[in-house]
């Protein structure tokens, strides 16, 4: 029976948890896929946990071994999203652990979408449980204590802040046909994805919680990203610092990125907006903050979206 699903694996140094999110694999209730591992060079014991669990399971298991050494995570899941053959595809951090119906129920779920859908490339993506570094549980939905509004899935909105976390996301072949190669220029493969998606494809929010998703110092999720950090400063820097138009500038980079990539397909419409966000970059004072309001860029919240306006 040929592979439904790949799961798309990049590890980095992830000895510590490892093996409990490999066991979480390996327990769903759902058969049908293969594990695609590319490691970034790890220098732990990554390699000798990975060797085990690939002797255990030797037909789920792939190894992308390409000599191309520390590619960073984006191009790491570049590599592998080049090596999937499944019609299904779905993103794994070396660190959380899954829910038993994790796969069945997304499955499932993408396949309903398909069938009022048959020709579009597809992205759905679910809560998840946050929890510490022991398992021990910091939020049931992180959705909800993000306050992420998982119908913000417009190009205007996503561009100023994701909403799928890449680490609940599944995607269809028809979807991955477009957002792949992912360009040296996104910030992380997720946010990338989620735009394309929402230009060229759909995206659906999937209402369950399916992984615990372990927040520590060492890992790269966006929970603990750049971006996060940064909002943490005092009221002060929020208006008027140079860690958020750096990130800002990263944003539009992406967005230029999107534009150069697929302007011959996309809508007039979508075009004056990436070409609005790029403007961003080159513009400061009330101009920006025009651009930011007339073309709401917005975040999810009213209360994040003043202070964005006002730090613009």
């Amino acid at each position: 029976m040929p592979v439904e699903v790949d799961i798309i694996l990049a590890t980095y140094n992830g000895g510590k948890y490892l093996d409990e999110q490999l066991e979480s694999i390996f327990e769903q209730d759902f058969h049908n896929y293969r594990v695609l591992i590319r490691d970034d060079g790890s220098t732990d014991h990554t390699l000798d946990i990975l060797s085990k669990w690939k002797g255990l399971n030797p037909q789920k298991i792939e190894f992308i071994e390409d000599k191309l050494g520390n590619l960073g995570p984006t191009k790491n899941f570049n590599q592998l999203l080049e090596a999937s053959t499944a019609p299904y595809i779905c993103f794994c951090d070396q660190d959380d652990k899954w829910l038993p119906n994790k796969l069945s129920s997304q499955i499932k779920f993408i396949k309903s979408l398909e069938e009022k859908h048959p020709h579009t490339g597809l992205m759905i993506f679910s809560d998840l449980i946050m929890c510490d570094q022991d398992m021990n549980v910091i939020c049931p939905s992180l959705i909800e204590k993000d306050r992420l509004n998982t119908k913000a899935l417009k190009p205007n909105q996503l561009l100023m802040q994701n909403v799928p976390y890449g680490c609940t996301t599944m995607i269809n072949r028809k979807l991955l046909a477009i957002v792949t190669p992912i360009d040296s220029r996104a910030l992380l493969h997720d946010h990338w994805m989620a735009i394309v998606a929402s230009l060229l494809g759909e995206i659906y929010y999937q209402d369950e919680v399916l992984i615990y998703h372990r927040i520590h110092e060492k890992n790269a999720s966006r929970a603990e990203s750049e971006h996060r950090k940064e909002t943490k400063k005092d009221f002060k820097s929020k208006i008027n610092n140079d860690n958020f138009n750096n990130y800002l500038n990263k944003q539009v980079d992406q967005a230029q990125a999107i534009l150069d990539k697929y302007q011959q397909h996309l809508t007039e419409h979508d075009q004056k907006i990436l070409k609005e966000f790029i403007l961003l970059k080159s513009t400061s004072g009330i101009k920006r903050k025009w651009i930011i309001i007339n073309n709401k860029f917005f975040k999810n919240t009213v209360y994040n979206t003043f202070k964005l306006i006002l730090r613009a």
